[in-house]
């Protein structure tokens, strides 16, 4: 009989144990950001990285939409705490003349830079942000799951790749 309640003991306290550390794990994961680019500046971004994973290309930004979609995913330890520095690999389209599309500047070579991300990271963290700037700097921020924000800065566009 001693053995029995043993074992059952045994039993239920393992599996509280497994439940605790399976509740405490989940705590313990890694953020899972969606990537989201802003193109501020006067040619569309051929494609871009952050810290190795690939975000895809971006149109020029408009007042509404930063110019392209979300693409998954970065990966950033829950214990991160801002600021922070992401690197950032992108690449510039050609810059062409409208009309006819005739290209002015042929696109550039591959740049590397590093990004600091500024806080606060929301509870929900669901997307980073990648702001390319006309002065050719680049801003990074965290956003929740209500989505990313509107675009910083209100451009007008004529067509995706013409400002």
């Amino acid at each position: 009989m001693k053995l029995k309640t043993f074992i059952r003991v045994a039993g239920f306290g393992g599996l509280g144990l497994l439940a605790l550390n399976v509740i405490s794990g989940c705590a313990k994961e890694p953020y899972e950001l969606a990537i989201v680019g802003y193109d501020y500046t006067d040619r569309a971004i051929a494609e871009f990285s952050v810290d190795g994973a690939w975000a895809g290309n971006l149109e020029l930004s408009s007042p509404t939409n930063g110019g392209g979609s979300s693409v998954c995913c970065v990966t950033l330890k829950r214990t991160i705490q801002p600021p922070f520095w992401v690197t950032v690999q992108y690449r510039k389209d050609a810059l062409e003349s409208y009309p006819p599309r005739k290209v002015i500047e042929p696109a550039g070579g591959y740049i590397k830079t590093k990004v600091e991300v500024k806080g606060p990271i929301p509870s929900d963290a669901a997307y980073l942000e990648i702001h390319f700037f006309p002065d050719g700097h680049l801003e990074a921020a965290v956003s929740g799951e209500d989505g990313p924000s509107s675009p910083r800065l209100k451009l007008e566009r004529r067509l995706p790749y013409v400002r």
